[in-house]
């Protein structure tokens, strides 16, 4: 890192300079004079990329893009033809190693993303289990595998060992709700009447896609117990499942220990920030901590490992400063940085081992490993480091929002603080002030102590500002909602979190073999009450949160190459990534939102009213769906509230409603009504096929079949362009291509919860 000087330029000085020269007597300049300086300043800018080795960082972003590449294939991809050309490309780069640095790099460039897709395909491989292909209503035996508790009954993560009639065959892994809490534990044996359906689509062209992350838990089918569930005797399961339920269920007898010990939401809060159970936290207080900015508290990840980590780390090296001449012989730091890797391996284990807290176990490990070795712990090639890691073990995650967020933050943070000079290199400003300290008498103890909450804070108002303006943009495009005041909740409630709570709770997991916690967890509830108020004031604001609508993936992906543009590069090269990230911004406000959303059952739609807010017509629709259309048109609504069904008329055979532009739009469920409906009706919608002479815009079975969800975007004058949750040659182990089945009327189907709230993460 370069040292503080004062006679060195300002930076923008020096970019002026170096982009357009010095004027001459004229006062202009030619465009070749231009055109040179640009040219000499770009050369100049890649020659100290090359001397610094930033280009390297760049193989994990290359090895995502071939992650992506592979999910957009319309057809599973043939594992040998990756395989092959993984290997060539390999072979190709050792053959040419001797050559220009250009010829190595693409080489190598071009490896990256041949691994990012041959792995993708070899984890669809070893995720294959089967999948409902439908809704049934069966007797299941299984083996519980984790329970996530809540205030109103249970979710139960099991493994089937019987469905129905048959016992081969079947899911690997089922999700199912119970309506009320039962006496029964991980491993338990158990058997009951069960509908399970196969794992919801996306509800929405472009909307989250459940079956996919179940696919990749191998989750086969989710759905509810009807009634209580049987305990049966005990039956031996293999060492794996049964270790994971052993975890499980010291998870939920310490989640129940701190829920109980404080108390009302602050136990259900404090319980979250160690184990990870949120099933105790009511609606009322999520929506508290989201509209604060600081829901990621309650989710084990990056912060809890690195506090959890560096507690043992700092715990296990100043015990061992203790012990006289210890220090002076072997290296104790090394032994601690060991210490905490182990331990931070057994919180990850404890906490489930779901994918956000195994990506900050992967991080942790790799800083840890580099102060192992004797490397600076945090930086950006240990970064890009844990993202191939992610990459080769999980490369699903690359597309969730737990992975995209943390690290855009982490390398924001990274790229911010590798250009802060050191404390010996100060700004002079500084150092004058810190030599005149130095002559007057020492600073008192609560000149200290103010010192640090002053540079504390400034610290923890930087990171965070940081971190919400990389996480901005797939915080809008995965949950639609913008935290202005993320800055202050995060500012007010994170040095409670890292200060008092998590350090007194830790202090309180040592002393549970004891049975001396009790005081403590009461402790630690003093704080996660402050915590609470803080952010309930925050919440309380009119200006809270902010309802986006769903921005494109275009859009992000402009913002996200502007992102790695910034972060990636370390000379003046970096500012250039200001213009995909205006290019990206640019889009997201000439981003086209439908007029009709249309359910993949055909059964019910959102569409834009008169009022130019969307209204629900049909049924079948759960709360689920219905928020997740809100939600992308950036509908700050309630499933439930009363005028999402104004202005619509349902009665047995479907439902009319007129919506924008004097548009008609009808839900007709009556084969004889079809044909009068094509000719009176602008929009016709049906779980039926539609006759072949139908003039309306017409949205029937062999369409969503074949499409999925369908939004329908209009021109403005009458015409609409049909946008599908999938194509119609899609045809993907997560996502087969469907076949003809008849209409048939049945119960509506139940859709799970909301995934963003609790995410599916098993394997």
């Amino acid at each position: 890192m370069q040292k503080w000087r004062p006679d060195r330029p300002m930076r923008g000085q020096a970019i002026g300079a170096a982009i357009f020269g010095r004027f001459g007597k004229s006062g202009r300049l030619t465009l070749d004079e231009a055109a040179g300086h640009i040219q000499a300043w770009l050369t100049g800018s890649v020659l100290a990329e090359i001397d610094a080795r930033r280009f390297v960082l760049w193989f994990a972003p290359l090895s995502m893009v071939g992650v992506l590449i592979y999910f957009m294939a319309d057809e599973e991809p043939n594992i040998w033809a990756s395989l092959s050309l993984s290997a060539a490309l390999i072979f190709a780069l050792v053959l040419f190693r001797n050559t220009r640095d250009s010829i190595r790099f693409s080489l190598a460039a071009l490896a990256s993303v041949a691994l990012g897709f041959t792995c993708s395909s070899l984890r669809t491989m070893r995720s294959d289990a089967p999948v409902l292909k439908e809704t049934v209503i069966t007797h299941v035996e299984a083996i519980i595998e984790a329970i996530d508790w809540s205030t109103s009954g249970g979710r139960l993560l099991i493994r089937p060992i019987r469905l129905g009639n048959k016992s081969d065959d079947i899911p690997f892994r089922l999700r199912v709700t119970l309506a009320s809490r039962q006496d029964i534990s991980p491993g338990d044996h158990i058997a009951g009447l069960v509908r399970l359906l196969p794992p919801p689509f996306p509800t929405r062209p472009g909307g989250y896609d459940f079956a996919r992350d179940a696919y990749f838990a191998r989750i086969g089918g989710v759905g509810s117990a009807l009634g209580s569930v049987t305990l049966l005797p005990p039956i031996q399961a293999e060492w794996k499942l049964a270790f994971m339920a052993r975890v499980d269920r010291l998870r939920i007898a310490l989640t129940d220990r701190i829920a109980q010990s404080i108390g009302g939401q602050s136990g259900a809060v404090a319980a979250a920030l160690f184990t990870g159970k949120r099933g105790y936290i009511s609606e009322q207080t999520n929506d508290a901590l989201r509209a604060a900015g600081i829901y990621h508290v309650v989710s084990i990840s990056g912060l809890h490992m690195v506090l959890a980590a560096g507690m043992v780390f700092f715990l296990v090296r100043g015990i061992l400063v203790l012990i006289p001449g210890l220090a002076l012989r072997f290296p104790i730091k090394q032994w601690a940085a060991a210490a905490a890797m182990v331990g931070a391996t057994a919180y990850d284990i404890f906490a489930g081992s779901e994918v956000a807290t195994e990506r900050s176990l992967i991080m942790c490990l790799v800083m840890f490993g580099a102060i192992l070795i004797g490397r600076r712990a945090l930086s950006m090639r240990n970064l890009a480091f844990a993202a191939l890691i992610i990459v080769a073990m999980e490369p699903e995650s690359v597309l969730g929002p737990s992975f995209q967020m943390s690290f855009a933050a982490v390398a924001a943070l990274v790229a911010a603080f590798e250009k802060l000079p050191p404390r010996g290199d100060r700004p002079p400003v500084f150092s004058a002030r810190l030599n005149t300290l130095q002559k007057g008498p020492p600073p008192s103890l609560l000149d200290r102590l103010l010192g640090w909450l002053f540079n504390h804070s400034k610290t923890v108002l930087l990171t965070t500002f940081l971190a919400e303006a990389a996480t901005g943009p797939y915080s809008a495009f995965h949950f639609q909602r913008f935290q202005p005041l993320g800055l202050i909740g995060n500012a007010l409630t994170i040095p409670l979190i890292e200060t008092f709570a998590m350090p007194i709770g830790f202090l309180g997991v040592l002393a549970v073999p004891f049975g001396l916690d009790h005081w403590l967890w009461k402790i630690m509830g003093l704080a996660v009450d402050a915590m609470l108020y803080l952010s309930g004031l925050v919440a309380s604001t009119p200006i809270a949160t902010h309802a986006l609508p769903a921005i494109t993936v275009n859009s992000l992906l402009c913002l996200t190459f502007g992102l790695l543009w910034l972060t990636l590069w370390s000379s003046q090269l970096r500012y250039l990534g200001i213009i995909p990230i205006l290019l990206g911004l640019s889009l997201t406000y000439h981003n086209a939102r439908p007029d009709v959303v249309i359910a993949r059952d055909g059964l019910s739609l959102a569409a834009r009213g008169p009022d130019g807010r969307l209204l629900i017509m049909g049924k079948g629709a759960s709360a689920f769906v219905v928020a997740q259309w809100l939600s992308a048109d950036g509908d700050m609504r309630r499933p439930n509230d009363v005028t999402l069904r104004q202005g619509s008329y349902c009665n047995a055979t479907g439902c009319f409603a007129r919506i924008i532009d004097g548009q008609s739009i009808t839900i007709s469920l009556r084969e004889r009504d079809l044909t009068e409906d094509c000719k009176a009706i602008s929009i016709v919608v049906t779980p039926l096929e539609l006759p072949s002479e139908c003039h309306a815009v017409s949205i029937d079975r062999k369409i969503t079949q074949s499409l999925g969800s369908v939004a329908l975007l209009s021109d403005g004058a009458g015409r609409y362009t049909i946008q599908g949750a999938r194509s119609a040659t899609y045809d993907r182990p997560w996502s087969p291509k469907p076949k003809p089945i008849p209409f048939v009327q049945t119960i509506p189907t139940v859709e799970p919860e909301d995934p963003t709230a609790q995410p599916i993460t098993p394997r």
